[in-house]
């Protein structure tokens, strides 16, 4: 009886560490996902508001989120001028899908594909929050084209080029 509890024992030790530390990890990337989707709940409905009002220019609307030094670097002048550029070169906004977060001590980015109305290849578009005083602004907006690597389509392109 005793070398069955002592064997028992022993078997525990063993195990009992493998089960926890499973636990564990599962509770980690569970925490680690709540927080992404914390960060969507306010980053998603702030870029995709960004986007819409390069469709219908609004600047008001555009910066509502803006902290004063993105404010003050985005003045509704400058606003008209990339509004046109957007619209001339890339369409309208269509759509966008999640693409990442990448977060640092001051800030989070967080990235989307986005479609355009005239721009076949998505566009990287990446916003910057910052926390200040308790309340998140949009401290940065980046719009940058993805081109897609395709050998096909290389291929393609260098048989048009040497004809």
């Amino acid at each position: 009886m005793k070398k069955i509890f002592i064997l028992v024992a022993i078997m525990l030790v063993c195990i009992a560490p493998t089960c926890f530390a499973k636990k564990q990890a599962t509770v980690e990337s569970q925490n680690t996902w709540t927080y992404a989707q914390e960060i969507r709940k306010f980053a998603d409905p702030a870029t995709e508001n960004m986007l819409l009002r390069f469709n219908d220019g609004n600047y008001s609307q555009y910066s509502k989120d803006f902290s004063p030094q993105m404010k003050a670097a985005m003045s509704e002048e400058k606003f008209k001028d990339v509004d046109t550029a957007i619209k001339t070169k890339l369409g309208n906004y269509v759509s966008m899908e999640f693409a990442n977060i990448d977060i640092r001590d001051s800030y989070i980015t967080v990235s989307y594909k986005c479609k355009f109305s005239q721009e076949s290849d998505p566009i990287l578009i990446s916003s910057v929050f910052i926390q200040k005083d308790g309340k998140i602004y949009v401290d940065g907006l980046w719009l940058n084209p993805l081109k897609r690597v395709d050998n096909t389509t290389n291929d393609a392109n260098a048989v048009k080029a040497a004809e």
